[in-house]
């Protein structure tokens, strides 16, 4: 009996030693990047390419008749106004004139609403980064007794710890794309500050609208503007959805490089 119990347990020493030799390797990679990486693309890279997809193919495009809606509330008004007008002295014009001004007015709202969706969008798009960032400094870089220290929740910490084992996330690619969107967000939410004049700096063709753009009215038309009151209403600040294409990029870009980064230190 106990020549076959040494006989078993000799058996398994081999697939012991080979489970101890991965779990050795799984532990020599930085930050446990082969058990977060699964987990890095399949949460954090999903969330962020599935909520832009679902802005983009589903809300967006709820815009696209916009025109049309304003046709028809011009038309409706102009029906509604000559169905009350008896009197000979009053203008048609007049009328046709009121009827224009609700279906145009009604236009500009639509397009102001659109422009909104746009901007939080964004807003979104660099919270939803930086909670995730959080996330994985909470869980895995810093020591479990210091997880629940508030003050030590930032993107800055973040940068600070992977910058002592030897990696800079400033030198990532998309690390530039997302400083911008980091400003833009705080000056969408926030209107006039550092953050805005940063902005200003970096994406001057942001606060110009883009009708203005497209027309090329001359220089000053080009300029960033001064004047940022009511981005969260759709005015001042004019992000497109070619711009919510390269910060989802960004993001998805940022975490391919931290994988690959932790992979090779």
């Amino acid at each position: 009996m106990m020549l076959f119990q040494l006989t078993f347990w000799k058996s398994l020493l081999p697939v012991t030693q080979t489970l101890n030799l991965e779990r050795k390797k799984m532990e020599s990679y930085l930050y446990n990047i082969k058990f977060w990486e699964p987990y890095i693309k399949r949460r954090f890279i999903g969330q962020v390419e599935f909520l832009h997809k679902t802005i983009d193919q589903r809300l967006i495009p709820t815009f696209n008749s916009a025109e049309q809606e304003a046709e028809e509330i011009t038309e409706n008004k102009w029906n509604e106004l000559n169905s009350f007008v008896c009197c000979p002295d009053i203008d048609p014009a007049d009328l046709a004139e009121a009827a224009e001004e609700e279906g145009v007015d009604y236009f500009l709202m639509l397009l102001d609403i659109k422009q909104t969706l746009l901007n939080t969008t964004a807003i979104t798009l660099f919270h939803l980064f930086e909670q995730q960032v959080i996330f994985m400094l909470r869980r895995e870089i810093v020591h479990p007794a210091e997880e629940f220290c508030v003050k030590l929740m930032k993107i800055k910490e973040f940068r600070k710890r992977l910058l002592s084992s030897g990696i800079d996330i400033t030198q990532y690619k998309s690390w530039n794309t997302i400083s911008e969107l980091n400003h833009l967000a705080n000056a969408t939410k926030h209107g006039e500050g550092s953050s805005a004049e940063k902005l200003r700096k970096v994406r001057p063709d942001l606060f110009s609208h883009p009708s203005s753009i497209e027309r090329d009215l001359g220089p000053r038309s080009r300029s960033p503007s001064r004047r940022l009151y009511s981005p969260l209403s759709g005015e001042d600040i004019y992000v497109s959805e070619t711009d919510l294409v390269r910060y989802k990029n960004a993001i998805v870009g940022f975490w391919c490089d931290y994988i690959e980064s932790c992979d090779q230190n």
